[in-house]
């Protein structure tokens, strides 16, 4: 299966998703898109630059350091796993993949999307995507 197919099939049981992307934090590149309407696909070529930033920024950083030092974080897998965040009318859901740790699958759904069904289902459609690559 390809990437974007195994996307096509993840955007098709998360709550009104409109974009799914699959990106390489090392490189910045987008390795895969689907979108559903034609101006998700420039937010996606966006997000695919600042995803690195957003898991691996200095303030990302400091935050973990202190998890970790309070116990909180398991200091063998550092690193946030999960990021969700809604913007005026769009939730974007971020997630880093186990099997390839610079990879975060990105997923762009309207604000109507129940939040909970979205990041439940964003989380099974995981390991197809990957398995993808």
């Amino acid at each position: 299966m390809t990437i974007e197919a195994a996307l096509t099939t993840a955007m098709e049981t998360i709550p009104d998703c409109i974009a799914a992307g699959y990106v390489d934090m090392e490189t910045g590149m987008l390795l895969g898109t689907k979108t559903t309407e034609p101006e998700s696909e420039e937010v996606l070529d966006t997000l695919a630059v600042a995803v690195a930033n957003l898991f691996q920024g200095q303030g990302v950083k400091a935050f973990e350091k202190l998890l970790r030092a309070a116990g909180v974080q398991d200091s063998e897998n550092p690193g946030f796993g999960e990021i969700a965040v809604f913007s005026n009318d769009r939730l974007h859901i971020f997630l880093r993949t186990k099997e390839y740790p610079e990879h975060v699958v990105c997923y762009i759904c309207r604000d109507s999307a129940n939040i909970g069904l979205a990041l439940t289902k964003s989380h099974l459609s995981l390991g197809p995507v990957a398995a993808a690559v």
